[in-house]
């Protein structure tokens, strides 16, 4: 996804106060907001006795924490009636009053009802709508350093804004995270309006922008940008630093009145306090691999090549069981005696490049891993430059920057003829929980982070609250379908989707590759059925394609990139027919992403269904072994006729193994992470700067 120009950002979202805006009679008058289409709903918090209760003897943390949240609902509700007929220039006045206080010494806490009240009252001058009360209870959790799940439909965004703004008070930055620059800048330019209005100033990082331009975006009250962004530019200013920029500005420098007045080459501030969003994806899917800051790549040399092609060729020589093992648990590839034996005698390469044969023997595990563990449009996709883009498999999202360490990225260019490059060299590193766990105060919110509450508690010591929705959810979703073969599960999605469009209900169907997304298609072509398909390669309209995904017989297919950032609402009378029908054609490796997909379906009290298409031939099943998996594989392949739900149990039963095993490896990456940098401190040197 392509990244909007600095200056574009730098004029949206600008990093000086705004200039005051010429009088508007309107704006003088009471300030009733329009109606909104779905209003607050009172209660869904439950009552003040029970809340005063529950906020003393509840034995659960989270419960206590939204039981306190509630019983200041009522405060804020009263203040948001003495602002409602302030003008825009009250609302700053007042902002700046409480500014004011902050700075004198008054606690950000007793402001609460005062800077949600207010920061409620801006929103609905510009949107035309009041938060619900369990968006506020959220922002009020998140105040205090919690991470709250809110369904999918909630308002997330405009949960954050009230935190955001109370905690820009203290004047000491807020960062506002996500997972891509497109819902950064989105966020920014939508959110943007509201801390003007208040007095404050916003700004948006985003990809190659410049450190000046960077610098400016930093020292704004809000900063709203990725969260992989946020922890590069903290490497690069650790290696600004320890390259000692610092020191070489002359010392008239701060005298002068141009831009060498900086005598820190850093662009951030400090870590204050941040509101991560779609904190799951950040905290667990993206905390498997590390940010490293790496010196730029090149293609590697006819002599260079020699040992990646080598180990190519003799990774295609061997065999699995004979040669070398899989563990799955661990996701390794183990070379057994008989392979080693091959190995040696296998003509090893010599010459300027040669290496030990320890080290021949990794780039041999380095190619079996490119061709048992990595599957061309799963895990990476070929760009239309002839180069390997890693695909997230969380988000389904293209990741062109990203390489693979310690010549596995070489493996793959090999593996799939394409222009080899050379191995880069790390110069910064860090984990997304080590990086997160060193702001002041952090929060997060989610759809789906309950399934991983014990993780959070213990790696970012944080609770994980669960905020009820405004409105009951009237979602139905029927057990998964079972079906012996990935042919058999097709057929019945084509024709499931063929009589929901006929009932003029929109369809989703999420799959986990681009490969699948792209099969389908062709089966819902062959079928005459009208669709648009979202993936890793063809991503240019997500935002409007996920949109508009509510329309009256609408087919969308996509991979994961569908479940997260915008929201799918319904077309005019689609709630009529049923609402938005969510198909999965199989089950992902983490539950949580299951929900996110059906959690499209039924946003906000709407009507809508979901079900999953499973067969036994889906990828899942690896985690029941590889034995298993091969035997469920040929029964379904046979021809007989069996109950097939009998065999559901097991895709949940994979399922759970696969999430042991990813989260064995992110607590590994931590320890790991944290003696490396406590042997650095031990040396004297920078902990996170190779």
């Amino acid at each position: 996804m392509s990244a909007a120009p600095a200056d574009g950002i730098l004029q949206l979202v600008p990093a000086t106060p705004p200039v005051e805006p010429a009088p508007n009679p309107d704006l003088e008058r009471k300030h009733e907001p329009k109606k909104p289409a779905i209003a607050n709903v009172p209660g869904r918090l439950g009552s003040a006795a029970t809340n005063r209760l529950r906020a003393v003897a509840d034995p659960r943390p989270w419960k206590r924490r939204l039981a306190k949240a509630a019983l200041v609902i009522p405060k804020i509700r009263y203040w948001e009636n003495q602002f409602l007929n302030f003008n825009d220039d009250d609302l700053r006045k007042k902002s700046m009053n409480l500014r004011g206080r902050v700075r004198g010494g008054e606690s950000i806490d007793k402001l609460i009802p005062e800077a949600f009240a207010l920061s409620a009252i801006a929103i609905r001058r510009l949107f035309g709508y009041q938060l619900f009360d369990v968006q506020l209870a959220a922002g009020i959790v998140m105040h205090y350093g919690g991470l709250v799940e809110l369904a999918t439909g909630e308002g997330k965004t405009l949960s954050a804004v009230s935190p955001a703004y109370l905690n820009s008070l203290v004047s000491k930055g807020v960062h506002v995270t996500t997972v891509n620059d497109y819902l950064a800048r989105r966020d920014a330019e939508e959110m943007g309006p509201v801390y003007r209005l208040l007095g404050l100033t916003v700004g948006c990082i985003q990809q190659k922008m410049e450190d000046g331009d960077r610098s400016a975006q930093y020292r704004c009250d809000v900063t709203y940008g990725t969260a992989a962004e946020f922890g590069f530019d903290f490497l690069r200013d650790r290696l600004k630093l320890r390259g000692g920029q610092a020191n070489t500005t002359p010392f008239w420098a701060p005298w002068t009145s141009n831009m060498q007045g900086k005598t820190d080459p850093r662009v951030q501030r400090g870590l204050h306090y941040a509101i991560v969003d779609e904190a799951d994806s950040i905290f667990v899917d993206e905390a498997r691999t590390p940010l490293i800051i790496a010196n730029p790549t090149r293609d590697a040399t006819p002599e260079e090549q020699v040992v990646f092609k080598w180990a190519d060729t003799v990774a295609q020589q061997l065999k699995r069981e004979e040669h070398f093992r899989i563990d799955l648990k661990k996701d390794k590839i183990e070379i057994l005696d008989a392979g080693r034996q091959l190995v040696r005698y296998s003509n090893p390469p010599t010459g300027q490049h040669a290496q030990a044969m320890d080290k021949l023997l990794e780039q041999v595990e380095k190619s079996l891993h490119a061709y048992h563990r990595f599957a061309r449009d799963h895990q990476y996709m070929i760009s239309k430059e002839g180069k390997i883009v890693i695909i997230d498999e969380g988000t389904g999202r293209p990741m062109p920057d990203r390489h693979w360490r310690d010549g596995l990225h070489q493996a793959v260019e090999v593996k799939e003829s394409v222009k080899v490059t050379m191995p880069s060299e790390h110069a910064a590193q860090v984990t997304f929980q080590n990086f997160y766990r060193l702001y002041t105060k952090l929060a997060g919110m989610s759809g789906t982070l309950m399934p991983n509450f014990k993780e959070m508690r213990r790696v970012y010591r944080r609770w994980v609250t669960k905020i009820p929705t405004n409105r009951p959810v009237k979602r139905v979703q029927p057990a998964d379908a079972v079906f012996p073969t990935e042919g058999a599960k097709f057929d019945a999605i084509v024709q499931q989707v063929r009589e929901m469009v006929e009932k003029g209900r929109p369809v989703l169907i999420g799959t986990r590759t681009v490969d699948k997304s792209e099969r389908l298609s062709k089966l819902l072509e062959l079928a005459n059925v009208e669709h648009l398909v979202l993936n890793a390669r063809q991503d240019a309209n997500e935002a409007q394609i996920v949109s508009q995904a509510g329309q009256m017989g609408r087919v969308t297919v996509a991979t994961n990139m569908a479940g997260r950032g915008t929201d799918i609402k319904l077309g005019p009378g689609v709630a009529e027919n049923g609402g938005l029908h969510v198909i999965g054609t199989e089950r992902h490796e983490a539950e949580r992403i299951d929900r996110q997909l059906a959690g499209r379906a039924g946003r906000q009290g709407d009507p809508g269904t979901a079900q999953f298409f499973i067969s036994l031939d889906d990828g899942i099943l690896e985690g029941l072994g590889h034995q298993k998996q091969k035997a469920l594989e040929a029964l379904g392949r046979s021809g007989a006729v069996r109950p097939w739900g009998m065999f559901r149990g097991l895709f949940r039963k994979a399922q759970k193994r696969i999430e042991k095993k990813h989260y064995k490896q992110r607590l590994d990456l931590m320890h790991y992470d944290k003696n490396r940098q406590e042997m650095l401190q031990d040396l004297g040197a920078d902990p996170y700067v190779d």
